[in-house]
Formats: structure tokens, sequence, C-alpha cells
């Protein structure tokens, strides 16, 4: 009876635009904050001299959180955060596979742009600066028997990306966003002292690379659902020294990689 008395109060906040037909639900950027719950499938790949090296791969689970404020002449700013996470299965080449390693992404973006009025529907351009990293988790052996170690590698990237807004009905839109994502800078730390203690961890330095996105969401005052996908493609990295008790041991170099997660996304809005 509890469950009932809390689901008939939160069911007419949900709904309640429906029972109000003369209020019309803007295109244009608005003040807003918005909760998130996302599940995704992620695939990680290295390639070295153009053959397979690497993969992980798997299913996470992420929150997200952003929110949106409208300035003067149609400009806008906003800001989000996610967080997703879950166990991949490790495959290589050479070293054999391993299961359930702990994988996390973290990104923060600021993003601003302008609302553009075009025949009843809005276009949106915007630009902003980014962070993400991703902490992966290969400590113990593979089939072969070989050790792994920690990973986190972090992007610093410049978001350029246009959003559409069509309405559907007075109270629901379709949105729909693409983006490219210009690297500006990334790096990888490799904890190689997880496998001989003796070892440094090695930085390599990323500089080449892009990102794309697509996202496409129905959208109702208080809640959206929707479609998105994330890509990366970093080209090799700098060569980084490799010591072993101080002594140099070679160098190293963190291959060329892509990412892609595919999923999908609930959010409630709070305007």
């Amino acid at each position: 009876m509890k469950f009932l008395k809390r689901l008939s109060a939160v069911v007419p906040w949900l709904l309640w635009p429906a029972v109000l037909p003369a209020q019309v639900m803007p295109l244009n950027t608005t003040d807003s904050s918005e909760l998130g719950l996302e599940i995704s499938s992620y695939r990680y790949e290295e390639v070295n001299n153009g053959a397979f090296f690497m993969s992980n791969e798997g299913n996470k689970v992420g929150l997200t959180g952003s929110f949106s404020q409208r300035l003067a002449k149609d400009w806008f700013w906003g800001a989000e955060a996610r967080v997703a996470q879950g166990y991949v299965s490790y495959n290589s080449a050479s070293s054999g596979n391993k299961g359930s390693n702990p994988d996390v992404i973290t990104e923060i973006r600021i993003t601003g742009g302008q609302d553009h009025d075009v025949d009843s529907q809005v276009l949106a351009p915007y630009f902003g600066l980014g962070y993400r990293s991703l902490f992966n988790d290969l400590r113990g052996y593979a089939t072969t028997g070989a050790a792994g170690y920690r990973r986190l590698s972090e992007y610093y990237y410049l978001p350029l990306g246009l959003t559409h807004r069509l309405r559907l009905s007075p109270q629901a839109r379709l949105s729909t966003s693409l983006e490219y994502d210009l690297l500006l800078v990334g790096q990888q730390r490799s904890y190689l002292s997880d496998v001989n203690a003796t070892s440094n961890d090695p930085l390599n330095m990323q500089r080449q690379g892009y990102g794309l996105r697509l996202l496409a969401a129905y959208e109702t005052f208080n809640w959206s659902i929707g479609a998105f996908m994330n890509y990366w493609n970093i080209a090799d990295s700098d060569l980084s020294l490799h010591t072993l008790g101080g002594v140099p041991s070679g160098l190293i170099m963190e291959p060329q990689n892509t990412t892609r997660e595919i999923g999908m996304r609930f959010k409630l809005r709070f305007n």
C-alpha cells in the first residue's frame, strides 16, 4: 500500500503537462536541470602496425547530470557530467584472455552556443571544453600467465556540435545532436609497477585524434529517453622511457586505438 501511495504521488508529476494543453514545450534552450540513468555496450581496441593487438569489451551502467541556462539574444551555456562503470573482458593476440576487469569512464563538459529558429525548428550550434578519463584495472593473470596492470587514460578535447529540435506535439519534441570532438591532448599512465615493483609508471602523451557523438532523444517537460553513440579514434602516442630499478630498459608506446559506446539514456528534467 505504501508503494501504491508513493506511485500515485509521482505519476501525476510526470504527466502533468498532458492536462495543460495550453502549455507548449519550447524548442529553444531553457533554464533546466537533468538527472539520468544510462546503459551501454563498450568496446576498446588497440591496433599495432595495422594488426589487432588487444581489446576490452563489456557492458556499462552510468549516471548523468546536466544543467543549461538561457542568456540574452538566444545564447546559452551549460555543463554536464557522467560516470559509467562496468566489467570488461580482455582479449589479446599475444597475452590471452582475462575476464571481469573493472572499467570506469568519467566525463565533465562545459558548452555554450546560440539557438537559431529555422522554419518552426531550431538549430543550435555549440562549442565547449571537455575532459574524459578512463580507468582500467587489469591486475591479475591472463590465460597465458601474463600479468596485467592498471591504466589511466585522460583526454582534453574541444566539442564542436549542432543540435536540431523538432516539435512532435505540444508537449514533446525530438532533439538530435551531432558532435565532432577535437583532441587537444591525451595522456596514458601505465602502472607497470603493478607487475614489477622496480619499474617506473610511464606516461605517454597522445597528440592526434578525434571523437564523434550522436544523440537522438524524445523529450517532454519532465523526462526524456534516447539513444547515443560515442566514438574515439586516437593515433599512436609519443614514446616514453621505461626503466627497471632506475635503469633504462627501452622505449614504449601507446598504440593506435578506438573506443565505441552505444547505449540508451533516460533522464528526469527539472525546469
